[in-house]
C-alpha cells in the first residue's frame, strides 16, 4: 500500500529526543506550528514553563535536538524505511489506526513492517502467562484457531508463553496475526522468537512505536501492551497468575472501554487465579469462541468455506462421538465404553486410530484429546 510522501524525519527526530514518550512529546509539538518548527525553535529557557515541562528535562531535551549523533540515528531511520513493506504511520496518515486515535495516550507512530492494511479490520488480543500449563496452551491454541478462521486478526505482544502461541496458531490456520513489540523492529527479544518475527513480517504485520535501536527496557512493555489493547476489539486472557503483567493489559483494556475476556481454569491452579479474579471483576468468561464473538460490537463473524471437521478427516461416527465426550482431562477406556454404551474393544480400536491422527493422546489413566475438538457449526 503506498503511502504519501512527507518530511517525517522532525518528527522522527522529535520522538527520539523525548525518548518515545509521546505526552512529552505532544506538550513540545503543542507549542509550535510543526514538528520542524520545535526542533528549530525549542529553547529551554523560553519554553519549558509554556510546554509544561521540568526545566531539568527541558535542557536535556534541547541538548538531544541539537545533538548531530540522533540525526544521524534518524537518517538511519529514513533508510530502513526505504525497504519494501517498511513504513511509519504518523496520526496524519489514514493507514493510522483510527482505534489508537481513542485511547488516552496514542503513539507519535508506528514503525511497521509487512501489510499495514491489517490494521484497518477487527482485531482481538489474545495474552497471557509466559509458562502456562499443558491445559492453557491446548485452549489457546483451540481458541485462536476458531476466532482466526471466523476472521479476527489476532493481535499480541509475541512474548514467551501465550503470546507467542497466539501468533503460531493463528498462522498455522492460514490467518493474519499483528505482533506489537516492546523493542525497535531491527530488535528480536526474545531470541528465540527469531523465525517467528520473520514469519509475521511476511504473513502479517509486526508494529512498534520505539525507533530502531530500541533494545530491552523494562518499562516499554507496559508501554507496548497499551497498544496491544488498545489496537483491539477486546482482550482475551489464557492463563494469569494473581500478579501478572497480563492483569496490566486487562486493566488497560477496560480503561481503554474495550471487552476483556478471561478463560476459567482449575481452582487449585496459580495460574488461573488472575483470571478469576478479572471474571470476579465482571470480566466475560471464555469458555468458547461463541461467549466471545457474541460481545464483541459491529463484529460479523465470518463463516469459513472449509469441509466438515469430520468429513476431512474421514472419521467414522463412533470416533467423532468419541471426540464430542472426550476433553483435555484423562479419561479411561472403561469410562467412554459406559457413557458411549459401547463394547470397550470396539471404544479401544477407535482410540488408536484417533491417536494415530493425532487427535488424541494416551497416558496413564486413560485418553484425553491433544486439543479442543470444534463445537458443532464452527
Amino acid at each position: 500500500m503506498p503511502l504519501p510522501e512527507i518530511d517525517i524525519a522532525p518528527l522522527l527526530l522529535v520522538i527520539r529526543a523525548t525518548a518515545c514518550q509521546p505526552r512529552l512529546a505532544r506538550r513540545l509539538l503543542a507549542r509550535f506550528d510543526s514538528a520542524g518548527d520545535a526542533v528549530l525553535g525549542f529553547r529551554a529557557v523560553l519554553h519549558a514553563q509554556e510546554c509544561d515541562i521540568k526545566y531539568g528535562t527541558a535542557i536535556d531535551l534541547q541538548a538531544r535536538l541539537q545533538d548531530p549523533q540522533l540525526a544521524e540515528r534518524v537518517q538511519r531511520d529514513l533508510e530502513w524505511l526505504s525497504a519494501p513493506d517498511h513504513y511509519f504511520l504518523s496520526p496524519g496518515s489514514s493507514a493510522y489506526p483510527g482505534r489508537l486515535q481513542e485511547i488516552d495516550d496514542p503513539p507519535l507512530g508506528l514503525f511497521s513492517v509487512g501489510d499495514i492494511s491489517l490494521l484497518a479490520r477487527p482485531q482481538l488480543a489474545v495474552v497471557g502467562s509466559r509458562q502456562p500449563s499443558t491445559y492453557g496452551r491446548q485452549v489457546a491454541i483451540g481458541l485462536v484457531r476458531e476466532l482466526s478462521l471466523a476472521g479476527l486478526i489476532i493481535t499480541s505482544g509475541m512474548a514467551r508463553g501465550i503470546d507467542g502461541i497466539a501468533h503460531r496458531a493463528c498462522l498455522g490456520v492460514g490467518g493474519a496475526t499483528i505482533a506489537v513489540l516492546g523493542t525497535g523492529l531491527d530488535q528480536v527479544y526474545p531470541r528465540e522468537h527469531k523465525t517467528l518475527q520473520a514469519e509475521i513480517g511476511e504473513q502479517g504485520l509486526v508494529i512498534s512505536e520505539f525507533p530502531l535501536g530500541t533494545g530491552v527496557e523494562p518499562h516499554q512493555f507496559p508501554q507496548r501492551n497499551r497498544l496491544v489493547t488498545g489496537l483491539s476489539l477486546g482482550t482475551l486472557i489464557v492463563e494469569a497468575r494473581h500478579r501478572s503483567g497480563s492483569l496490566i493489559s486487562a486493566r488497560l483494556a477496560m480503561e481503554q472501554g474495550r471487552e476483556v475476556f478471561a478463560v476459567p481454569g482449575s481452582i487449585h491452579s496459580k495460574l488461573s487465579e488472575g483470571c478469576h479474579k478479572l471474571l470476579r471483576d465482571g470480566a466475560t468468561l471464555a469458555a468458547s469462541v461463541e461467549d466471545i464473538l457474541s460481545e464483541l460490537p459491529d463484529f460479523v463473524p465470518c463463516l469459513p468455506d472449509t469441509p466438515d471437521a469430520a468429513s476431512a478427516l474421514n472419521l467414522s461416527p463412533l470416533q467423532v462421538d468419541l471426540l464430542k465426550v472426550l476433553d483435555l482431562e484423562h479419561q479411561s477406556c472403561d469410562r467412554l465404553a459406559a457413557r458411549l454404551l459401547q463394547p470397550a474393544g470396539d471404544i479401544l480400536g477407535a482410540l488408536v486410530r484417533l491417536e494415530v491422527q493425532g487427535l488424541v493422546r494416551s497416558q496413564t489413566g486413560g485418553y484425553s484429546l491433544v486439543e479442543r475438538w470444534p463445537t458443532p457449526n464452527s
